[in-house]
């Protein structure tokens, strides 16, 4: 399956994913599924400190329930709980005491669940999991159609880092810059004129011919040149709403102006990329797990059709990124793959290529981040993002459960090494 810039691909519609994932989660990729569980959820919440298992869809999440029923010793179910309508199963997964829940869809939902979860138990770490659209690195977006794609159906990616490109600022005119707020987008530091600080930004929708001028290749074109990308401004302990002053009074911190110097003791925290725990990263890169390369299995766990080419691979580190919108559009991913491959100093390099796009992981980091809580997050490519040989339905319809039971697989072997 080759992935190249002239491939094309009609996705389905976003309230179209409940029916045919709900279908694709039944596909026969594992021989451990288990009952549904019956009755209503009586559980308690505790005080045991536990790794939350955080996914959006519930084909991504059973396949962890389905294991901890096994009651075999390293993996036991202690029932599940309802808060505010979310079910929390509770329980041991590879000897690791863990809360599974299910966010839904969208940044909003991945926020509140996340939060949800940390209010409600004694979260050690939080591991998000699930799927994701692969978005293939520079070189599968490059004018050559025979890069190959670095992320292809069925792999499993373990970024470094999240961020949020879609916090953006649409403004009426370049008047107001506030691009300078995100150093790794190659953007000026010395305040001056704020038309000549337009003419330094990186625009929304890609590089324009000039500086200063609309992209005519954009994935949307109203007032493009007035669309600039932002950092995203987070509390924390570590940067709290309020400072004290030297009469003790509250005060909130502020959003430093363009291209002035931060103060950490007055300023808000201003982020562009959200960064995994590092500990977690270290035993994440020590992993070696074997991947399903097609897309069903027989009882005894052999491939019964012909197995995924290229084959699925695990990738730890480089770039991912999140937001509200369902992408299906090449330009747009294309923008993704080079626009964003940059570090936390914006240093571009072979390990910061964007390499998978979805609606939740940056939100559940960023509410880590907030908690101070270990974060990391397992995403499987379940299908290209605004590209690929087959239709949507096709390729989601038939992959959806190889990824999902890949990215278990790599759960289940970080647990372990935790």
């Amino acid at each position: 399956m080759k992935f190249s810039k002239n491939t094309t691909i009609s996705r389905l519609r976003w309230w179209q994913l409940p029916v045919l994932l709900s279908f694709a989660s039944q596909l026969p990729v594992s021989t451990t599924q288990a009952a549904p569980i019956q009755g209503e959820c009586k559980a308690n919440t505790d005080t045991v400190p536990r790794i939350a298992l955080v996914s959006a869809f519930s084909g991504e999440a059973d396949r962890f329930i389905d294991e901890m029923r096994l009651n075999d010793g390293q993996n036991k179910f202690d029932g599940c709980l309802n808060i505010n309508g979310h079910r929390f199963s509770k329980g041991k997964l590879r000897g690791k005491n863990v809360v599974v829940v299910l966010t839904n869809i969208s940044i909003v939902n991945a926020t509140m669940v996340t939060q949800l979860t940390l209010d409600k138990f004694n979260v050690s770490k939080v591991i998000f999991s699930g799927i994701a659209g692969g978005v293939g690195g520079v070189g599968a977006n490059d004018d050559d159609p025979n890069t190959p794609n670095e992320t292809p159906i069925g792999s499993v990616t373990i970024p470094k880092r999240w961020a949020f490109p879609q916090e953006t600022y649409f403004n009426n005119t370049a008047e107001i810059v506030p691009c300078a707020f995100s150093p790794g987008l190659q953007l000026n530091h010395v305040l001056q004129d704020p038309l000549e600080e337009a003419k330094t930004c990186n625009f929304l929708l890609g590089q324009a011919s000039e500086p200063g001028q609309a992209n005519p290749a954009g994935i949307f074109q109203p007032d493009a040149k007035n669309a600039f990308l932002r950092n995203t401004n987070v509390s924390s302990d570590r940067a709290p709403q309020f400072y004290f002053n030297q009469n003790n009074e509250q005060i909130i911190r502020q959003v430093p102006f363009p291209g002035a110097s931060v103060n950490p003791e007055t300023d808000q925290d201003l982020k562009f990329w959200f960064t995994v725990d590092e500990a977690m990263f270290k035993k994440a890169s020590q992993l070696e797990v074997k991947l399903l390369d097609c897309p069903q299995v027989d009882q005894a766990g052999n491939c019964a059709t012909t197995p995924i080419d290229p084959p699925p691979q695990l990738i730890v580190g480089q770039n991912g990124v999140a937001g509200p919108t369902f992408v299906d559009n090449a330009q747009y991913r294309r923008f993704l793959a080079t626009t964003l491959n940059f570090d936390e100093q914006g240093n571009r390099n072979a390990e910061t290529d964007v390499l998978v796009v979805d609606m939740e992981t940056t939100a559940s980091a960023m509410v880590a981040y907030s908690n101070n809580v270990p974060f990391i997050a397992v995403r499987s490519v379940s299908d290209l993002a605004g590209g690929g040989e087959e239709a949507a339905a096709t390729q989601i319809g038939t992959f959806f459960a190889i990824a999902a039971e890949n990215q278990a697989r790599v759960v289940f072997a970080l647990l372990e090494k935790l």
